[in-house]
């Protein structure tokens, strides 16, 4: 989409740009920040903000804490509802992947809740597979393999 400009986040104050942002059915609250604080400092993370004309247009995140060995997790995806259906959460999430791949991953997973349709259609886009998580029965786990 013209007029997106993607950058990474490298100062973790950044994340205060996420503050009442709101996602799906749940808002980036306090607990939600000091949350992503903590995968903000993990080796080989990556925090992507999405901008049209200086206004927040989407954010995504992906990081290294899962527990099977050598896969991502994307953690946190959202795109401002002004800016849905413009391509910009494929571009997050394809700029995450490609992320986990230089960093040699095996794959990526995310999980998104059962109702949420919208973040369904953009893994299977993308190419993940729904994945039988023994560990997560309150939504969805996709995968992707390398």
């Amino acid at each position: 989409m013209k007029n997106i400009n993607y950058s990474t986040i490298t100062d973790i104050n950044e994340l205060e740009t996420l503050r009442d942002k709101s996602a799906f059915k749940y808002k980036f609250d306090d607990d939600l920040i000091e949350s992503l604080k903590k995968y903000f400092i993990l080796k080989d993370s990556l925090f992507i903000l999405a901008k049209s004309e200086g206004d927040f247009a989407g954010f995504c995140s992906i990081d290294r804490d899962w527990w099977e060995e050598n896969y991502f997790m994307i953690r946190e995806i959202l795109v401002d509802p002004k800016f849905h259906k413009k391509g910009i959460g494929y571009e997050l999430m394809t700029r995450c992947i490609d992320h986990a791949k230089q960093k040699g991953a095996d794959g990526v997973v995310t999980e998104t809740a059962f109702d949420n349709i919208p973040m369904q259609k953009l893994c299977e886009k993308i190419g993940f597979k729904k994945w039988d998580n023994p560990s997560w029965k309150e939504g969805i786990t996709y995968k992707i393999i390398f």
